[in-house]
């Protein structure tokens, strides 16, 4: 029982990392979908100067939890 319950548990944190791969392309990736003319768009995480240095810093995509 000891070892059922540890693969379990293996692939319950299996199961987050994944959880938390998806959030991170949600926010920070790139969104292809299509648009009521029937072609497809491409939207990337948009970006915002940075005044002290180079940087851009990205803005994330908002996401809906359930």
């Amino acid at each position: 029982m000891g070892m059922v319950k540890k693969e379990f548990v293996e692939h319950e944190i299996g199961l987050e990392e994944v959880r938390a791969g998806l959030d991170w392309l949600c926010m920070y990736g790139k969104k292809s979908f299509q648009d009521h003319t029937g072609e497809w768009v491409e939207v990337r995480c948009a970006g915002q100067p940075n005044f002290f240095d180079a940087n851009i810093e990205p803005i994330a995509h908002e996401i809906e939890k359930f």
